[in-house]
């Protein structure tokens, strides 16, 4: 079993593995685009594959992380992609066979952190030097709606409260434009919400800083007329009311997966339920593009009790996953890290 880099490989291949091996949630962080979304931030990534007799068996792309010292970390989001038809046994050997090559290739690393696609930690690699840590960094649950009936089956198997909530976002006013680009208007119109969604939430901010924001405008293609799915692409939906700017949802398209990545509202117009439509008229038109999910993105009842409930409403699959793998490599800084880690998160 040997790893190969490909970083400035065929996207299309890349893609086509992704979208052919991983699960309907989180495919779009092992894209080619995200990992040029990731460059764009100023952080440095390799793609690599996983190969046994000539056959590839595995993906993964690293992005680096800078910790203080001049150390690093590995971070594998949603992945590394396994291929679907490999037994129990050989995935152990792949995690392993990256833990070993990594620990060589990067001796600035502190540790890699991993995120299979894979409900608990095989048997024996907790032995191996593979942590799971009390904390995750992406969602371990989403909320998962599948577009395979037609829209009234869909609506119909809502909350009745959230059918309410979509009829009375009708008789409120509400519109909905999906942007084929965002201008500097659009995206003041979006800044100026999340400061409001954040007054809202008592000052919490759960949103990445401004660079994150234009990197992603600038790097993943926009939706528009196209309806490429082995490609990663970018839906802006704008919500009015009564012509004025209520809301705003950014939705990724990768795969069979529609996946709500981060939106943000007016509080005055909370009561036209503007966020309830927008979620149905992306699931709307990522059914008319011939997607096959509509990611509602992460639950947690601890963390996001209000949010989790609003998506429970849409009556979707609870989906989840096993979260990060740490793989130590310098066991002290990693100690020190993994410290401050829990105080953050307690």
């Amino acid at each position: 079993m040997t790893i190969e880099d490909v970083t400035v490989g065929n996207k299309h291949e890349w893609n086509e593995f992704v979208e052919d091996h991983f699960p309907f949630v989180g495919a779009f962080m092992q894209t080619w685009e995200w990992g040029e979304f990731q460059k764009e931030l100023g952080r440095e990534i390799g793609r690599y594959t996983v190969v046994e007799n000539e056959k590839q068996i595995a993906a993964f792309t690293i992005v680096h992380f800078a910790l203080p010292a001049g150390m690093h970390y590995g971070y594998v989001q949603r992945g590394p992609v396994i291929r679907k038809d490999v037994a129990d046994d050989t995935v152990i050997t792949i995690l392993e066979t990256i833990k070993l090559w990594a620990k060589k290739q990067f001796p600035r690393f502190v540790f890699l952190r991993l995120e299979p696609p894979l409900s608990t930690l095989p048997q024996g690699l907790a032995h191996r030097g593979f942590r799971v840590p009390p904390y995750y960094i992406q969602p371990r649950y989403n909320m998962l709606v599948s577009l395979h009936a037609n829209e009234e089956e869909i609506a119909a198997s809502f909350h009745p409260s959230t059918r309410s909530n979509l009829r009375r976002a009708e008789k409120r006013g509400v519109s909905v434009l999906m942007k084929p680009a965002i201008g500097q208007d659009d995206y003041a119109s979006y800044c100026l919400m999340m400061k409001d969604t954040i007054r809202r939430n008592s000052g919490q901010n759960a949103y990445p800083g401004d660079e994150y924001f234009r990197s992603l405008l600038r790097t993943i293609p926009f939706i528009g007329d196209t309806n490429d799915q082995h490609s990663l692409l970018l839906g802006a939906f704008y919500g009015y009311r009564d012509g004025k700017p209520a809301s705003v949802h950014f939705v990724l398209f990768f795969g069979k997966t529609a996946t709500y990545l981060y939106g943000a509202s007016h509080t005055e117009h909370l009561k036209a339920k503007v966020d309830t439509y927008l979620h149905w008229l992306a699931m709307k038109e990522a059914k008319w593009r011939g997607y096959e999910y509509y990611d509602l993105g992460g639950i947690d009842d601890s963390r996001w009790p209000s949010l989790t409930n609003f998506k429970r409403q849409f009556r979707g699959e609870e989906t989840s996953y096993i979260g990060n793998i740490d793989i130590p490599f310098n066991r002290v800084s990693y100690g020190a890290y993994s410290l401050l880690k829990r105080f953050k998160h307690a």
